[in-house]
């Protein structure tokens, strides 16, 4: 019983303390944003809950929904009661009913309760939306809509209804005709990731990509790629270079090209790039030369100075210092955070200062990881420099604290595991705090995980995530794996987010002196006995 008490107020505490007056007395940014968030979360009267509110810059949902808890704001309580209403034909007030509004909660009604609900609502494209939805599942019957409605009638609705419904065979002049819509895009992804939906992967052959942007281009060359249409793949691989407005996606399609027509000018044209990806890095081993465009090192004196990036806000000016800066003068201002305790500050600057055409892969904060094998030191520099370029102040909008940006539900459940938990989520911005949680964490994750790639995945988009992905099949034996598998992730911002640090571990292993090959590294993933316990019990 003790115990359980003792782990309750170690939680409860971490965000309590804040009063109004400490917020008031900040600057408007994320770091006063996150005080009054965890203002709101403490046992503050509903008065105290709208002087804060009335202190939050720009809109976030993480706030409101702490904030509706404690207002007694009557305007606040209408509003959400209007967001919950279910039953819209109830709902009299035009503004209320805007609010409510949602083709989630549509999808139920009979066609004679749309009709009624489409007389009440004013917006020309909801009139049609609901139109649309009373319509047989048919090709013929769509075309009288635009691309718009048609898209977000497919892209709005649930998985089931799309299962059971939508998936239909749409010929070459209707699939086309979409692509005057910016939704295009996502209507080609979620098909793509969805194996039930047969008929519309059928339907996407007749796609053609010239009015499509890089990125579509790219899921239509992977579509190809599964069904063993080469040179249809090659065509929109080209056409999504062609359309490339970042130098990673140029990358992604010379690599694909590569692995697909196995001609070696286009890993030539790979070695070119000024990234460091995991794209080129494949390149550079497979023609045999070395990654010279990148420092591990800084020059510093023993000088402590005066400006403290432990602080958010103190982080706040220098970051601002360092965007107002004018291209000709970042290298002089470079010499300004020659400390010690400035090495990610000084190597930020110079990154700008070289165009990021020279990377810096630092190592700050060493000493917090003296007794780390080099192997898990090489993941932990990978995956502090993706998460916070190693500003031990950082802070996401989604709260997540510090070097390895550690959101506050794992703070709180971390510290009821660690011998010595901190007080409060500000104590997430001194270094050694967070390094000790991130190793707690990562330690946990190494029970299952045995592989950087899988252990980045993890780390962003969680266990559960990771294990249902591994389970779905991925990460097989075929022609082109594990690369498909890594470009199929669903979890957008998991998949870049991996190959990111996976590229990061390799340049860590380089700078710490071990050998390395991200080949091998690839061919891992395709072995699940090397790489986690999930696949294994499978």
């Amino acid at each position: 019983m003790f115990k359980i008490s003792l782990l309750l107020f170690i939680s409860a505490t971490l965000s309590a303390g804040i009063t109004l007056k400490d917020i008031e007395s900040k600057p408007a940014c994320r770091m006063k944003n996150f005080m009054i968030w965890q203002f709101l979360k403490q046992d503050i009267t509903p008065k105290e809950a709208d002087r804060a509110y009335s202190l939050v810059e720009g809109n976030s949902y993480k706030i409101y929904k702490e904030y509706v808890k404690k207002t007694d704001n009557q305007e606040i309580k209408r509003r959400i009661s209007c967001q919950e209403e279910k039953n819209l034909l109830s709902i009299k007030d035009e503004e209320c009913l805007k609010l409510a509004f949602s083709l989630y909660k549509t999808l139920p009604m009979t066609k004679k309760q749309r009709e009624l609900l489409a007389l009440k609502v004013n917006d020309k494209s909801k009139k049609e939306l609901l139109k649309m939805q009373s319509e047989p599942y048919l090709q013929d019957a769509y075309k009288k809509y635009d691309a718009n409605t048609i898209l977000t009638n497919f892209i709005s609705t649930t998985k089931k209804h799309r299962r059971e419904n939508l998936n239909i065979l749409l010929d070459e002049a209707f699939i086309n005709s979409l692509d005057s819509s910016w939704k295009i895009s996502q209507f080609v992804e979620l098909i793509l990731h969805d194996e039930h939906l047969d008929k519309l992967k059928q339907s996407l052959f007749n796609l053609r990509g010239d009015n499509l942007d890089s990125k579509t281009n790219f899921n239509l060359a992977l579509h190809h790629l599964q069904h063993q249409n080469k040179s249809k793949a090659i065509s929109f691989f080209k056409l999504s270079l062609q359309k490339a407005k970042h130098r990673i996606d140029v990358d992604k399609n010379y690599f694909w090209i590569y692995k697909v027509s196995k001609d070696s000018n286009y890993l030539d044209e790979l070695l070119k790039s000024s990234d460091i990806n995991i794209y080129t890095l494949y390149a550079h081993e497979m023609q045999n030369k070395e990654v010279n465009n990148y420092f591990s090192a800084v020059e510093t004196d023993d000088i402590k100075t005066p400006r403290d990036i432990n602080d958010p806000f103190e982080w706040k000016s220098i970051l601002q210092e360092i965007r107002e800066a004018p291209q000709d003068k970042l290298y002089e201002l470079s010499q300004k955070y020659m400390h010690q305790d400035m090495i990610p500050v000084q190597t930020m600057i110079l990154e700008r200062a070289y165009s990021y055409k020279m990377h810096g892969f630092v190592m700050p904060y060493s000493n917090y990881l003296r007794d780390v094998e080099n192997d898990d030191k090489a993941l932990i520099y990978a995956i502090m420099r993706q998460e916070s370029n190693f500003i031990p102040s950082a802070l996401s909008t989604s709260y997540a604290l510090g070097l390895m940006q550690i959101m506050p539900f794992l703070t709180d459940d971390i510290s009821k595991r660690i011998k010595e938990p901190v007080e409060s989520y500000e104590d997430m911005f001194i270094p050694k705090n967070n390094i000790n949680y991130a190793l707690k964490h990562l330690a946990w994750m190494k029970k299952s995980l045995y592989h950087p790639l899988f252990m980045a995945y993890a780390y962003n988009g969680g266990m559960g995530f990771l294990r249902r992905h591994l389970e779905g099949g991925t990460f097989g034996k075929s022609e082109y794996e594990p690369f498909l598998s890594m470009e199929l992730m669903t979890n957008n911002e998991s998949r870049e987010y991996g190959k990111k640090v996976l590229a990061n571990y390799v340049m860590y292993k380089k700078v710490l002196g071990e050998d390395v090959s991200i080949i091998h590294l690839f061919d891992r993933l395709k072995h699940p006995s090397e790489t986690d316990r999930f696949r294994e019990q499978g």
